[in-house]
């Protein structure tokens, strides 16, 4: 049963890895000043300074760094059928984190002014990637996969029933 659930989650959690190795990749590129030599990159480094790549700080570059590696480790986790909520967790906090300190201090009033209507109309949504709207969706969808990960996590290991538990109690037995 939480085959159904497991891989979806396991495919969004790749595409989240990919999204911040390439954002913390591209920001780091523009701070340190480096050029690639081949045009097409050169290209995606121009639209991605353009996308505020280059207004970026290095806490950035770190804070991305750390959440594509916790969501690549939850993945492999939810592969390899063991528990990986917290690593998970660790990496939203890390996205999460960078979110909210780029955000500055007017998240609130941020919040209070979403236009949820734009949420009807997805080619608009589409057409503005950088909005508010957009970032906050993500946040969602990112959770909404936490929630997963923590239901399968509680199928696959029930409290009480981990390996370490259960080789503790076979020694404690009497032969």
């Amino acid at each position: 049963m939480t085959f159904i659930l497991r891989w979806p989650a396991v495919l969004v959690l790749f595409a989240l890895v990919a999204l911040c190795v390439l954002a913390a990749v591209s920001a780091g590129a523009a701070i340190a000043g480096y050029q690639a030599p081949i045009t097409q990159v050169q290209d995606v480094q121009a639209e991605a300074a353009a996308a505020g790549a280059a207004e970026m700080t290095w806490l950035d570059v770190g804070l991305w760094g750390a959440a594509a590696l916790f969501f690549l480790i939850a993945a492999v986790r939810l592969i390899r059928r063991t528990q990986g909520f917290w690593v998970w967790l660790l990496g939203f906090a890390a996205y999460g984190g960078r979110w909210a300190y780029q955000q500055g201090q007017d998240v609130v009033a941020q919040f209070q002014a979403i236009d949820w209507g734009v949420f009807r109309e997805p080619q608009k949504l589409l057409a503005e990637a950088g909005s508010f709207e957009v970032q906050v969706a993500l946040l969602a969808v990112i959770l909404i996969v936490g929630v997963f990960i923590a239901i399968i996590d509680g199928a696959i290991a029930p409290i009480g029933t981990s390996r370490a538990l259960k080789a503790g109690q076979a020694c404690l037995k009497p032969h």
